[in-house]
């Protein structure tokens, strides 16, 4: 009885770190799909912003699904996109503002009375293979999208979310005003803790934290795919706010 009063918190502090990283693991790997979900949408868009974080929610939605039905799935991607707001970033790596330089030309669109200024996108064998003179890269590869996706994911499996919190972000010494005793510095001077290695988009106030059991830990993941419309220009990383502007 008393080896196992001795080694039971230390066998279920293994055990519940052993159910978060099995739980990072289908998060990483559903975050892989996602922004492949959300590249494609953003190639059959004109490199749209607003269709790849569509296409990023409805990726994630299986992170977010409760139940097996119509209801559960449509439950699942409007939760997947609320907590997107704030909590991801979509950054266009490619094309470049070099490359749009280069190549993007001004097309005129009848239904919208209008000329939009884009990397064209068809063709594409027959047009030059030159190399653009500031992006040094030809029109061909200025028509791959790639994208990287910067997602804040919530563990929740008790203290162990707490124990990678505090030891990714860096935050205090353990035993010494840390993870295994009081919140580190200052509650108003230092709400996050004094992190020493912060990522300040998924970082939360400690209080918060405790109060809403909210830990986040930053995913990132990076997908490919070739344009299926023309491109149009838009800045290079967008992330949206909790009023949803981007």
């Amino acid at each position: 009885m008393t080896e196992f009063l001795i080694i039971a918190p230390l066998l279920l502090f293994f055990c519940f770190g052993t159910i978060q990283l099995v739980l990072l693991y289908q998060a990483k790997s559903t975050l892989d799909v996602a922004a492949l979900e959300a590249a494609r949408e953003g190639a059959v868009n004109n490199g749209s912003m607003m269709a790849m974080q569509a296409g990023l929610a409805r990726g994630l939605a299986p992170l977010y699904a409760r139940q097996a039905t119509t209801e559960g799935v449509l439950a699942a991607q409007s939760k997947a996109a609320a907590d997107l707001v704030g909590g991801s970033r979509i950054s266009v790596i490619s094309p470049t503002a070099a490359m749009m330089s280069d190549f993007a030309q001004p097309r005129y669109y009848p239904e919208d009375a209008g000329y939009k200024v884009e990397i064209p996108n068809d063709t594409l064998t027959y047009r030059s293979i030159g190399l653009g003179a500031t992006s040094k890269v030809n029109i061909q590869d200025a028509n791959l999208l790639k994208i990287r996706v910067h997602y804040c994911y919530n563990m929740y499996v008790p203290l162990i979310n707490k124990v990678i919190y505090y030891a990714t972000n860096i935050i205090g010494n353990i035993g010494t005003g840390g993870i295994l005793t009081s919140e580190p510095g200052n509650e108003i001077e230092f709400p996050y803790g004094e992190p020493k290695n912060p990522d300040y988009l998924c970082k939360v106030p400690l209080k918060d934290g405790i109060d809403a059991d909210r830990w986040p830990l930053p995913l990132e993941s990076e997908a490919i795919v070739r344009m299926q419309s023309p491109y149009r220009g838009q800045p290079a990383s967008v992330s949206t706010n909790a009023t949803g502007a981007r």
